[in-house]
């Protein structure tokens, strides 16, 4: 990013998966995005499509008073019946939380 400005950094993290995906994800799978771009490598579109505006709210300042970790939002499922379930967090270097 141009500037002194460092893009925000982005962890989503496969929580569980219930049934059969096509894209193999299994739990424990970490996938890093910067700013309001798209994952790192090639990602489900129908599974980002529900974790980007999760992505937006969180790069905009928004925080998840109900989550453990407030700069972060769990569960958010695939469409594609439900059977991969997801997390995104803004990871904060600076106080390097999760």
């Amino acid at each position: 990013m141009k500037g002194d400005l460092m893009a925000k950094k982005f962890e989503i993290t496969v929580e569980k998966v219930t049934g059969y995906c096509a894209c193999g994800y299994k739990a424990g799978d970490i996938i890093t995005c910067e700013g309001l771009n798209t994952p790192d490598k090639p990602f489900c579109g129908g599974a980002y499509a529900v974790l980007f505006p999760m992505q937006t709210a969180l790069h905009s300042g928004a925080t998840f008073s109900f989550e453990e970790n407030p700069h972060s939002k769990t569960k958010l499922t695939c469409p594609d019946n439900g059977y991969v379930t997801f997390k995104i967090t803004l990871v904060n270097e600076d106080e390097n939380t999760r």
